[in-house]
């Protein structure tokens, strides 16, 4: 499973949809421009029908939803920790309020507002992250962000990254099955004084390991040449179709913020 998806994302799908087949210079500015945007926006209903158009364009590249789910939830611990966070610290109106002997907790009208649009705007920018990569490949995407002026040891670090992700999982997995060979017991359960233990040197020894395969990685890459980062990727110039996708993409953005403004005018304009 690992395997299929890590070959996905290097080699994309070039022949799959319009967006696939897109221009990677321009679906990457496009996109980035979409989200910082759409992150501006100060409406909930405007940030949901940035997330709707985001979704529209998957389901257009016929993407997995299994795939979007599954990243949607690996971000859900951080951004989830600080949505809830935000009622208990913002001050404002209090809607709902505890108290038990010497403290008090409430939620404020304000912080929920906060923690929405929050919310919402995590939400479009992990759409459009998910989209550019599914839909590009990381080869492709990698040149595209080195002829857009990315510097090229920044690109080197996030690709041996993710190619080597999977090789320490793997290695995590040799070091579980030989503790198990072993007759290693675990903890009852997580809190356990000795599962943290356990946690701990599992950790540093995998830290070791990964440190020792780095220094051999890299006297490879030496032997057979490695000079450092490599120069500026050439990609021919975007075609005018190409072109016209990215300012369909940008103008979504654009058009819910004139929007967004044509309210407040109204609203001030009725007072």
């Amino acid at each position: 499973m690992e395997d299929l998806w890590l070959r996905e994302q290097v080699e994309g799908h070039p022949g799959a949809s319009p967006l696939h087949r897109m221009e990677p210079r321009v679906k990457t500015a496009a996109l980035a421009g979409f989200v910082i945007l759409a992150t501006l926006l100060s409406s909930r209903t405007s940030l949901i029908l940035a997330a709707i158009f985001l979704l529209l364009l998957s389901r257009a590249a016929r993407l997995s939803l299994s795939h979007l789910v599954f990243r949607l939830l690996g971000a859900l611990p951080f951004v989830g920790l600080v949505c809830l966070l935000l009622p208990f610290v913002t001050p404002g109106e209090a809607i709902w309020r505890w108290t038990g002997g010497f403290v008090s907790l409430a939620v404020s009208r304000e912080g929920l507002d906060r923690a929405s649009l929050l919310g919402l705007r995590v939400l479009v920018a992990l759409l459009a992250l998910n989209l550019l990569v599914a839909t590009t490949g990381a080869v492709r995407l990698f040149k595209a962000l080195s002829s857009l002026g990315v510097p090229g040891i920044f690109l080197q670090l996030i690709e041996l990254t993710i190619r080597y992700i999977f090789v320490m999982a793997e290695e995590l997995g040799r070091m579980r099955q030989a503790r198990a060979a072993r007759g290693f017991v675990p903890g009852r359960h997580l809190f356990c004084r000795r599962t943290f233990s356990d946690l701990g040197q599992m950790v540093g020894a995998l830290f070791v390991r990964s440190w020792l395969r780095g220094e051999r990685i890299y006297l490879a890459m030496l032997a057979r040449g490695y000079a450092g980062a490599p120069g500026k990727a050439l990609l021919p110039p975007p075609g005018s179709r190409d072109l016209a996708w990215g300012a369909v993409i940008v103008s979504i953005p654009l058009c819910l913020h004139l929007l967004e403004a044509g309210r407040e005018a109204w609203i001030l304009l009725w007072k």
